[in-house]
């Protein structure tokens, strides 16, 4: 556990993760106090998100510039999204140069969450600024001061606003009594649902020679009856900031129509990549072998919005704010996640009232572009999974429909005017 925490603040943000730490670096770049909590005992090398948009990397530039280009040389600029189905013919491509006209960020940006997550908090340190681990908070009440803050050590602090960055199953959201429900059957987001989606997340290194059908420069989805295969390149840099050459690493994003194991093997991941990756119905290249498992877990999601984003308590002007995870939570397509949630960690101009409805209207037009998406990743039998590929065929190819694709997945439409 790090330093003691004070009984009072102006500010406490709850959780370290994007969202939270993007908070801190907009209120510690406006000179506002606050203090950053996480339960954990320290930082992770887990990440289910690799991808950064343009609306992400601008938000991050109004903070503080050299903080995008220290996150930029850590990972690969994608310009484009390709999708082929499992014999490997083209459905669509995305380029993302088609937005050009409106942001020099205009390609997707590939790295780890957990080295993003480094990044910003090299940049708070700079400022002088630790996150405070070890905390880990077990209820939210209110008092005569407004929102008190409690924590497994039986420690409390009062602070006038709180920020809860701590996740879908947020403590201070509970607290704070906001509902938190899936926004078209109204059931409770924290709970298991039969329409949850299950997909796997591994980080592989490819055996050499990895095959020519295998882009080392973007994303490529592969997109079967049994759900969709993304492969996407990454990069680790060395601690002396080099960055190695050909290391062949890779993160692999599968759906998964039943239930995969919590923590799939290699021999699983191979398995799905020998029957529906790059390779393994067209036969003109070899399967890529996996070399090594990094890592790998399984997600089951299903989207979720909480009903307001922002709470006064009763009797002070004391208020609780939710970003991130807290506030809103949808599947994997389109990468929007981790975005969204530092979107949400800067957009402090409006807050209060227009924050809540900003940011919660952003959220409900984001969950149904992702869970459109994500109708490609449930699979099944039948005609309806070859139905569903065919229609995203032919709606690529009417014209204009790729930029639009390429302005909705980079989050620019939500940017400030």
């Amino acid at each position: 556990m790090d330093a003691p925490l004070p009984p009072t603040c102006e500010v406490i943000i709850v959780g370290a993760g994007p969202s939270g730490l993007a908070c801190a670096l907009g209120l510690a770049a406006r000179n506002i106090p606050f203090i950053l909590v996480d339960a954990r005992d320290g930082g992770h090398a887990e990440s289910r998100a690799v991808i950064m948009h343009a609306n992400a990397l601008e938000a991050l530039e109004t903070v503080d510039n050299s903080l995008v280009n220290d996150i930029m040389w850590q990972g690969i600029k994608s310009p484009t999204i390709t999708a082929l189905d499992t014999w490997e013919r083209p459905i669509f491509n995305i380029d993302m140069s088609s937005n050009s006209a409106y942001t020099k960020y205009n390609f997707i940006l590939f790295l780890h969450q957990h080295t993003t997550e480094a990044v910003m908090r090299n940049h708070l340190a700079r400022r002088g600024i630790q996150v405070q681990y070890g905390h880990r908070v077990v209820g939210v009440h209110q008092g005569s001061d407004g929102w008190s803050v409690e924590f497994q050590s039986g420690k409390k602090v009062t602070a006038r606003y709180v920020v809860a960055a701590d996740g879908s199953n947020s403590l201070v959201r509970a607290g704070a009594g906001i509902s938190y429900l899936n926004p078209y059957t109204k059931a409770d987001g924290t709970l298991p649902s039969s329409d949850e989606v299950n997909f796997i997340v591994a980080d592989v290194q490819l055996a050499d020679p990895v095959p020519a059908n295998v882009p080392r420069d973007r994303i490529q989805m592969m997109v079967g009856v049994d759900g969709n295969v993304l492969i996407a390149p990454v990069i680790k840099v060395s601690e002396d900031g080099t960055k190695p050459k050909d290391t062949n690493l890779f993160r692999l994003y599968i759906a998964i129509p039943g239930t995969p194991p919590q923590s799939p093997s290699e021999e699983y991941v191979q398995r799905i990549l020998d029957t529906r990756g790059p390779g393994s119905h067209s036969k003109q290249y070899a399967v890529p072998r996996i070399a090594k498992l990094l890592g790998s877990a399984r997600f089951r999601t299903q989207p979720a919005l909480a009903d307001r984003f922002v709470q006064r308590a009763s009797g002070a002007a004391s208020y609780i704010l939710l970003i991130g995870d807290a506030a809103h939570k949808h599947g994997p397509a389109g990468g929007q996640g981790m975005n969204m949630g530092i979107c949400d960690g800067l957009d402090k101009d409006e807050i209060f009232q227009a924050f809540s409805l900003r940011r919660k209207a952003i959220a409900r037009e984001t969950i149904d572009f992702v869970e459109g998406m994500m109708e490609l990743d449930k699979g099944g039998a039948g005609w309806g999974p070859w139905l569903r590929i065919m229609g995203l065929w032919f709606f690529t190819k009417v014209p204009g429909v790729a930029s639009i694709m390429a302005w909705r997945v980079s989050g620019l439409q939500h940017r400030k005017k």
